[in-house]
């Protein structure tokens, strides 16, 4: 409960306030002082027979219609104070007023917190919209770059094969110099179950020589394109051979005979060729 700070009660409409048998009325500007219970009237004792007696006084609370009323009935000689006990008359709109004032608050609240609510989910979806972009952004960024890296990456193989067949040529090249006019290398391969296969897969030592093995069989390739690539003309007798002339082995000196055992090549000698072949070897691989 709040204290009102002390008011001069003057009635607006009459010229002398509070005489004999006169109700006057008068409007005191306040804040809320809640359900009124005690106040104190005095009289400053001012003017010809200044001494009062009251009957009562009666607040009307103008906003909710409550009512107080307090009796005095004794004289009030000047600036004595009387202490006014106040008991509630008419509880007017009170509670009705509170009610709406409950309701209206509690609305309010919760218009509020809606509203906040409603808020912090726009703003989780903006910032869920937001990481999303960024990963759109960073996903194809990442994209980006592998496709570089991979055309790269095609670009370097490209390179590294021409480069090989660059090599390839020139070892042929050089191979062949020296060499005689038309020089050719046979290489010889094998074949199982219809595969081609090296040529140490299909001849195995017996007997202190060199036989084909049952269900192979073998077969000689005058070109890069047959048997594992050792043929042509002049073909790759020179890096098979270790640049020796076939002569050496037993050979023709313008065709030269190799094999390959899966990992390297080396120059057939003639009395393997006949082992394979026999005798005729020459008329068999010419």
């Amino acid at each position: 409960m709040d204290d009102s700070a002390v008011v001069e009660l003057n009635d607006p409409d009459t010229v002398n306030d509070w005489e004999k048998g006169d109700t006057n009325h008068g409007a005191i500007e306040t804040a809320d002082l809640g359900n009124l219970q005690t106040g104190t009237l005095r009289q400053d004792g001012s003017g010809a027979s200044p001494d009062w007696t009251p009957e009562y006084i009666r607040i009307t609370n103008d906003e909710d219609g409550r009512v107080w009323l307090a009796p005095v009935g004794v004289e009030l000689k000047g600036n004595q104070p009387f202490r006014l006990v106040f008991k509630l008359e008419d509880a007017g709109q009170y509670e009705q007023l509170q009610k709406q004032k409950k309701e209206a608050a509690e609305k309010a609240r919760r218009e509020a917190d809606e509203a906040a609510s409603k808020s912090e989910e726009e703003e989780a979806a903006r910032l869920a919209e937001e990481e999303e972009r960024k990963a759109r952004l960073a996903l194809a960024a990442e994209k980006r770059k592998i496709d570089l890296e991979l055309r790269r990456a095609k670009n370097e193989a490209e390179l590294a094969k021409a480069r090989a067949e660059i090599d390839k040529l020139k070892a042929g090249a050089a191979a062949g110099a020296g060499m005689p006019a038309g020089f050719r290398t046979i290489e010889l391969f094998g074949q199982l179950g219809g595969q081609n296969v090296p040529l140490s897969q299909v001849i195995q030592e017996q007997g202190g020589g060199f036989v084909v093995v049952a269900g192979g069989s073998v077969l000689g390739g005058e070109g890069p394109g047959e048997g594992f690539g050792y043929g042509g003309t002049p073909g790759r007798w020179a890096e098979a051979s270790g640049g020796q002339p076939p002569t050496a082995f037993g050979q023709d000196a313008t065709v030269g005979i190799v094999g390959f055992d899966g990992a390297r090549a080396w120059p057939v000698p003639a009395g393997t060729l006949a082992q394979i072949f026999g005798s005729n070897w020459r008329g068999s691989l010419s």
